[in-house]
């Protein structure tokens, strides 16, 4: 379900971005996460940014991972948890209200705002953001757990995510993602488990967020990954 929300100054984004809240239950719970509607609503304002502003969209795939932490909450509960390319920051929010310590970062301050928003709006506290640049990642604290939804679309940046999950994954700790089953995602999963890691792939069912693309609902594919330490 989702509600048009006009063009105001009390949103994080001044005024700047179309949003759209949308209302999803996840975990026995009625969520509200405000959102710019779909892509074609932000090509009137792309040239405004330096890359074009994906993180200010909720995708499927964040609804999935949040949905999968919920069903299994021992897998952040207590857990130190960091989620990259949070974008308006579902995943890390749910996260957080299941217990875990969470840190959220991107490259899109606007993104960063909305995902604050959007806690608040959850009354859910606690969460740090930081912007960083998966190419210049400087980073060097260490989580149980990284979370990423629609972080692996782009080939270029695999080995710059592998590199912060080598990193900033405390040993022992595991890596989860989300994406909407994309072949260059598949291959990254391949790549991780040649080169050493522990590899699980499961798929989720996920109500579509813009039904008139397309079916009702997009299957999302859940990848865990640890790492064998010799």
């Amino acid at each position: 379900m989702t509600k048009t929300l006009p063009l105001f100054s009390s949103l994080p984004l001044e005024g700047r971005v179309p949003l759209k809240q949308f209302e999803l239950s996840v975990s026995d719970r009625l969520w509200k996460v405000v959102a710019a509607p779909n892509q074609d609503e932000l090509l009137s304002i792309a040239e405004d940014f330096e890359l074009f502003p994906f993180g200010l969209l909720l995708w499927e795939s964040s609804v999935g991972l949040a949905t999968r932490l919920a069903e299994h909450q021992t897998l952040v509960s207590g857990n130190r948890v960091l989620e990259i390319g949070a974008g308006v920051g579902f995943a890390g929010i749910v996260a957080s209200k299941l217990g875990a310590i969470v840190r959220q970062t991107d490259h899109l301050p606007d993104a960063l705002k909305l995902a604050k928003f959007n806690a608040s709006t959850n009354e859910v506290h606690g969460i740090e953001t930081f912007l960083a640049d998966w190419r210049v990642w400087s980073h060097t604290s260490k989580y149980d757990v990284i979370l990423g939804a629609d972080v692996t679309y782009d080939r270029t940046m695999h080995f710059h995510l592998e590199q912060i999950f080598k990193r900033n994954l405390s040993p022992g700790g595991r890596v989860i993602l989300s994406d909407p089953g994309r072949p260059q995602s598949l291959d990254f999963a391949a790549h991780l488990e040649k080169s050493g890691w522990i590899v699980t792939l499961e798929s989720i069912s996920v109500a579509r967020l813009q039904p008139e693309e397309g079916s009702e609902f997009v299957n999302v594919d859940i990848m865990r990954a640890t790492r064998n330490v010799e």
